[in-house]
């Protein structure tokens, strides 16, 4: 088949691979190719142990006991889950399970003995950026970090919100009265922020100026910005795969949010959470709103398109946004990919352990809950499993439905 040649406007030229989908296939090819080599492909399968890995975590504390209370306790669901023991964060083993903590680069995987989705739970890309909002939007930018894909970018068109990467902040200030034309009211993006951080209404001019003054060029240049409607009325529903061991789930989750009251941003409170084994289908066929039916037919569609990027993702979702413009437009996209231990893994972790209880179970019902006022219990914390319990926080999960 030959190769398919995309020119963008700025005379570069990219190369795109015959299939966009190279991902689901990717354990099945790599033990294929190794099949000659019998004594390795039995060391690589057989797995010594589940290991915390929290490289990169900062020491400061409570932040660092959030990780270790949290990630510690889903490595051990899923440590029971693949038959195997558990051992923390402190020395590394040969040829283990490794949960990290973040998503990390091929050669970083490389280097913990991380080939395939096999290997560990979270997510391992070419390039940082190829998990970064910016390679959501088509770039008003002539100048583009090799990451960017313009081929990407324009495959994903209609399953993201509409919006502009750019990598230059002249670049938006020049296209500020036509982006202002397209969206009356904006919201500008750095592109590795989460949890509702780095996000600022824009609705002129001076203050698009005011807030880029907020980053430095370098960074602009290394990461982009993006721009896309500032919408109301919203909810996010996290459409995800995960894989552990030799079984695949399929999962939908329904974030819960209020505002910070320090800083009045979307604040992350848990998600209740619809999760399949092996067929993404059955999630079709569950009694679902039509902002799920959206959600889950934007994300299982972005799925196949990301496998672009040639990932390994053992654990991989994508935040879908639905919600107003200022002219009553509705919208529906991705904003958002997440490919490490996030906040709907400790709901994950206990569900899959009924899964492994009943293997004709068809679906589960779970939930994930934050407490940021440990000292008041709410309902929903009443008979479920703790994951972080320190004054600060309290994180729990708890198992709703089966079926």
């Amino acid at each position: 088949m030959e190769d398919f040649l995309y020119q963008d406007g700025v005379g570069k030229r990219e190369v795109a691979p015959p299939s966009l989908c190279r991902g689901p296939c990717r354990i099945l090819d790599f033990y294929m190719a190794k099949v000659l080599q019998g004594p390795f492909l039995l060391t690589h399968m057989r797995k010594e142990a589940v290991r915390l890995n929290l490289d990169g975590v900062t020491n400061v504390l409570p932040y660092r006991d959030y990780y270790r209370g949290r990630n510690g306790l889903v490595a051990k669901y899923l440590a029971r889950y693949l038959d195997l023991p558990y051992l923390d964060e402190m020395g590394r083993g040969m040829n283990e399970y490794v949960v990290p903590p973040v998503a990390i680069t091929k050669e970083a995987a490389e280097s913990l003995g991380i080939r395939t989705e096999a290997d560990f739970y979270g997510g391992a890309v070419e390039h940082m950026g190829h998990i970064s909002k910016a390679i959501l939007h088509p770039s008003i930018s002539s100048s583009k970090p090799s990451f960017y894909s313009d081929i990407f970018a324009k495959s994903v068109e209609g399953l993201v919100l509409p919006g502009v990467t750019a990598f230059s902040k002249q670049d938006l200030l020049d296209n500020y009265d036509r982006l202002a034309g397209q969206f009356p009211l904006m919201r500008l993006k750095f592109t590795n922020k989460s949890d509702g951080h780095g996000q600022f209404q824009v609705f002129s001019k001076e203050m698009l100026t005011t807030t880029l003054d907020e980053v430095s060029d370098e960074e602009v240049a290394s990461d982009g910005l993006v721009i896309e409607p500032d919408l109301e009325h919203k909810s996010t529903i996290s459409f995800g795969r995960v894989i552990v061991g030799t079984d695949t789930f399929y999962f939908l989750a329904k974030q819960k949010n209020d505002f910070a009251p320090e800083d009045s941003r979307d604040r992350y409170l848990g998600a209740d959470v619809l999760i399949v084994r092996h067929d993404v289908r059955k999630l079709f066929e569950t009694r679902l709103t039509i902002s799920e039916q959206r959600s889950l037919g934007v994300g299982s569609e972005f799925l196949e398109r990301y496998s672009y990027f040639d990932p390994i993702c053992s654990r991989l979702s994508f935040d879908c946004l639905t919600g107003y413009d200022k002219l009553d437009r509705m919208f529906c996209g991705v904003t958002d990919i997440t490919a490490r231990l996030g906040g709907t893994c400790p709901a994950l972790s206990l569900a899959i352990i009924e899964f492994k209880k009943n293997r004709d179970l068809s679906f589960a019902r779970v939930e994930v809950n934050l407490n940021y006022d440990p000292l008041v219990e709410k309902d929903v914390e009443i008979g479920a499993t703790a994951f972080i319990d320190l004054p600060s926080l309290r994180l729990t999960a708890r198992i709703n439905f089966i079926l």
